[in-house]
């Protein structure tokens, strides 16, 4: 329950909507058992009133029928309304108080888990939660504030009936909702794992498609899937079975409540303590207030799945953050000279990767960083962009980069990183993230030195052509020259390159080092650190580290 009211917490700026969700929801089911109510007992005193002779004025109760009736349409219109749009907006701030809790995690801590699994959590589990306040905390506010509304109504009109009541919705709306919610509570909470689970198979296995099938293991994958899905679908038929059960408890103990008033105001009818037209009213109000008895078990019925989804989501938002942003400097670096001092990281803890390593780079200079794969030559290239811990000391300008706020080493840095991504838009507005001030000419000359320029022209949109989710629509050379065209536009002062011509023919792979060549050579401020294992790419550098 302590993550449930943390979710509360960070949902604090819809209370509002919540609030309003409520009192309309209450406003509803008070609308409803009170139509109910008036209708019979106008109507049984209409009879008595044509039996006996007796004036009766049936213009009040008959605007009040015909009030209750719109305001009951009305209602529920509107509290469908507000809970739908308070559910919406409280998703809404999860989903980005979420994304800045995971941005700081990346890729330290996120790499621990699975694409799909991290997916799931982003996607799968948020939107799980929409039933958090829509069918779990909204129904038991309603339902507990319409059942004690209830009984003071009961008891002002008819307190033994009101006596016997409190009896069957303590049965209905108390002993029942925690049976429930105990026999639900592990069926629900495996069948939100094993859904998350599921969902994180399916993933992998759609991006990993193109492996499956070289390796004749879709037919194992898919069979993995349905194995999870039956035990998904097992689950839900427990918690179905539970939830069965709940609804035919419910309508035993409000039947049983409904003969007990019965029974109770029969009795002060037979002693005038309260007209029978009372006795009438009283019955279909008891039998109408059931409805709010109701919406307590089912909604103890979907917590467990809930809480579980709210688990998995807290377990990495409270993940501790591997580059602590604690800015201790308001310089900024004089240029963008690099310097490695005696600096020791890992991938994994015990396992150390880079070990005492040095290097200098001076401002407008240009290392290429070269060895077997594994040795760290990437590594570098994350501790520079906050990704990665370290052990001695990194600074840009003279400046330790963990003194330096992370907004401000970001926007010294342009990088094309080994697996560059591309948002589904166009080309230009993929090139443009770099510098959406840019103009067309600064714009031409980064297609140039990308060497974009021509398959740019040979297309039939040129740069307005799309690229797909995530590149799908270009290949993996077209990809990373984008990605290269993107970080030149930027035009920091320190360009981070690892493997930027992997996937290029051998061709184009040249061209493009010419090109790079003859900009950095061409009064360019930059400092260049390239990450490469191709023989082409020495050629970028004013000097080669192999490490």
């Amino acid at each position: 329950m302590n993550q449930l009211a943390r979710f509360l917490i960070i949902s604090r700026g819809q209370w509002f909507w919540m609030g309003a969700g409520i009192v309309l929801g209450v406003l509803v089911i008070f609308a409803n058992t009170l139509l109910m109510a008036i209708s019979g007992w106008f109507i049984a005193s209409m009879a008595v009133s044509g039996s006996s002779g007796a004036a009766f004025n049936y213009f009040f109760p008959s605007a009040s029928i015909r009030f209750l009736a719109i305001a009951r349409t009305v209602g529920r219109y509107a509290e469908r309304l507000v809970t739908h749009e308070s559910t919406f907006r409280i998703l809404s701030e999860l989903r980005v108080w979420l994304f800045n809790r995971f941005e700081p995690l990346a890729p330290a801590c996120l790499e621990r888990y699975a694409g799909g699994d991290v997916t799931g959590r982003l996607r799968g589990d948020v939107d799980a939660l929409e039933t958090l306040y829509l069918k779990i905390i909204a129904p038991l506010a309603v339902g507990t504030l319409s059942l004690l509304a209830a009984l003071v109504f009961l008891l002002w009109f008819s307190p033994p009936s009101a006596g016997v009541m409190l009896l069957f919705l303590l049965l209905a709306g108390v002993v029942l909702p925690l049976l429930v919610r105990r026999f639900s509570e592990e069926p629900g909470r495996r069948s939100a794992l094993l859904a998350a689970e599921l969902r994180t198979m399916v993933t992998e296995g759609l991006q990993g498609v193109e492996e499956l099938i070289l390796l004749g293991a879709v037919e194992r994958q898919a069979a993995v899937v349905d194995g999870l899905s039956a035990e998904v679908i097992v689950e839900q038929e427990r918690l179905g079975r539970i939830n069965g059960l709940s609804l035919g408890g419910m309508a035993f103990f409000a039947g049983s409540g409904v003969a007990a008033v019965l029974l109770a105001g029969s009795m002060q009818v037979a002693s005038h303590q309260i007209p029978p037209p009372n006795l009438v009213m009283l019955l279909l109000f008891s039998a109408a207030i059931f409805e709010a008895a109701g919406l307590l078990p089912s909604a103890l019925h979907l917590l467990p799945a809930a809480q579980e989804s709210v688990s998995r989501i807290f377990e990495l938002a409270d993940a501790p953050i591997p580059v602590p942003d604690n800015p201790v400097s308001s310089d900024l670096p004089a240029d963008g000279a690099l310097c490695f001092s005696n600096v020791s990281a890992s991938y994994l803890p015990g396992m150390p990767v880079l070990d005492n390593f040095s290097l200098t780079i001076p401002a407008g200079g240009c290392v290429v960083l070269t060895g077997s794969s594994g040795i760290g030559k990437s590594l570098l290239v994350e501790i520079l962009l906050r990704f990665r811990n370290y052990e001695g000391s990194v600074t840009v300008g003279g400046i330790e980069i963990r003194d330096l706020p992370k907004e401000t080493l970001i926007g010294m840095i342009a990088a094309v990183p080994q697996r560059p991504h591309l948002f589904n838009g166009t080309i230009r507005e993929n090139i443009l993230l770099g510098s959406v001030s840019a103009d067309e000419e600064q714009l031409q000359q980064v297609l140039k030195n990308s060497c974009l320029d021509q398959w740019i022209a040979a297309l039939p949109l040129g740069l307005e052509t799309m690229v797909g989710g995530n590149g799908s629509a270009v290949s993996g050379g077209e990809a990373r020259r984008i990605a290269l065209a993107r970080a030149l536009l930027k035009d920091a002062p320190i360009l981070l390159l690892d493997e930027p011509t992997e996937g290029l023919d051998c061709a184009t792979e040249r061209e493009i080092v010419s090109r790079l060549n003859k900009w950095f050579r061409n009064g360019v401020a930059t400092t260049v650190l390239v990450v490469s294992h191709r023989p082409a790419c020495l050629q970028l550098g004013n000097s080669v580290i192999h490490l």
